[in-house]
């Protein structure tokens, strides 16, 4: 498989992860990347477009930092939520201690898992850099 196609199915990957779920919560359901309209996902979709818009030119050597940038964009959200949940487990066991109810809260937070959709949106970013690093045919 040819640089250019690699690097138009990581930027559709990219795109199409934005509306993926990404985090299941207890009673609200799953969240998508770019729910709300947060900026974190808005920066994907624009990186992702940016990385289409170099491959239409053929600015493949170019691309690579913009894939480089996707995933960077990606891994601080991860990190960022991973922290915060930690936050929030701690906040929650500390209030709730002593009260009756504080297992169904506690039971809630074990309920928060990580979705399918960062999986495309890594594969994604790897496939951008992956159409910047690879040689061969342009």
């Amino acid at each position: 498989m040819d640089r250019k196609a690699i690097g138009f199915i990581g930027s559709g990957l990219l795109a199409i992860g934005l509306f993926r779920p990404i985090v299941s919560l207890p009673i609200v359901g799953n969240m998508t990347y770019i729910d709300n309209g947060r900026c974190d996902g808005i920066d994907v979709g624009a990186l992702a477009a940016i990385a289409a818009g170099l491959l239409l030119t053929d600015r493949l050597k170019v691309v690579i930092y913009v894939g480089t940038a996707a995933a960077l964009v990606l891994a601080y959200t991860f990190i960022n939520f991973q922290v915060r949940l930690s936050q929030m487990k701690d906040e929650m066991e500390a209030k709730l201690a002593g009260n009756p109810f504080g297992g169904l809260a506690e039971m809630a937070m074990q309920s928060v898992q990580l979705q399918w959709g960062w999986v495309v949106l890594v594969a994604g970013a790897g496939c951008v850099i992956a159409a910047g690093l690879k040689r061969g045919q342009a």
